[in-house]
């Protein structure tokens, strides 16, 4: 398994405690939120109610309840503990969640019909994206949902990167090389979809297994 800096920096409770707050409070936050859950509806157009998914990484549940709002079955799995406390507490104890490091799953070969992944590949280095990406189509028969950042010289991480001061997210893919890093995890690209063009440049890609 790889070393990266996220591996730990999640582990810890007040960041955990805090996560929603930080990224989803006022109306910015909101409409982030908003625009996310569309991403995740346009992603997974086509499927019918009652899916078994994946939701990796869960961090504090927003995406799988959202989910299992939706009528899907949902699993949810992250390596911080402290992520999936206030998952299981925001969902009233109802949440299904599994312990697990997303380059080695503890699920059975196509455990799901789909696994969904929000917020994560952004941190990791190219070897456990890699893993990753491999784990997902190992675990999901039918699909798999992946969201990238843009390259570092999009617009949008000027404006935010020098205006906001906010930090930059440390790992991007150029979008020319995804198909290449889709390949070698076994993987092709059915279609995608973006966050909001020209402003919040994330894109969601729905994958499936190359040989599907």
């Amino acid at each position: 398994m790889t070393s990266y800096d996220a591996k730990g920096h999640y582990q810890q409770e007040e960041i955990a405690s805090g996560y929603d707050a930080e990224r989803f409070r006022g109306a910015r936050g909101a409409f982030v939120d908003w625009l996310e859950r569309r991403l995740l509806d346009q992603s997974m157009e086509g499927l019918r109610p009652g899916c078994r998914v994946l939701d990796l990484p869960v961090g504090t549940g927003r995406m799988a309840r959202y989910l299992e709002s939706k009528g899907h079955q949902v699993v949810g799995s992250d390596i911080s503990l402290a992520m999936m406390q206030v998952a299981g507490e925001l969902s009233g104890g109802r949440a299904v969640l599994v312990r697990g490091d997303g380059e080695t799953l503890p699920f059975a070969d196509n455990s799901f019909d789909v696994a969904v992944c929000f917020r994560l590949l952004v941190h990791l280095p190219e070897e456990a994206r890699l893993n990753v990406l491999r784990e997902m189509s190992r675990v999901a028969r039918t699909r798999i949902i992946a969201v990238y950042q843009p390259h570092r010289m999009a617009l949008w991480w000027l404006f935010y990167g020098l205006l906001l001061r906010r930090q930059l997210p440390r790992y991007f893919v150029p979008p020319n090389k995804l198909p290449t890093e889709f390949s070698n995890a076994g993987l092709r690209i059915v279609r995608s979809h973006t966050l909001l063009r020209g402003v919040f440049m994330e894109r969601a890609y729905v994958l499936e297994p190359a040989g599907g």
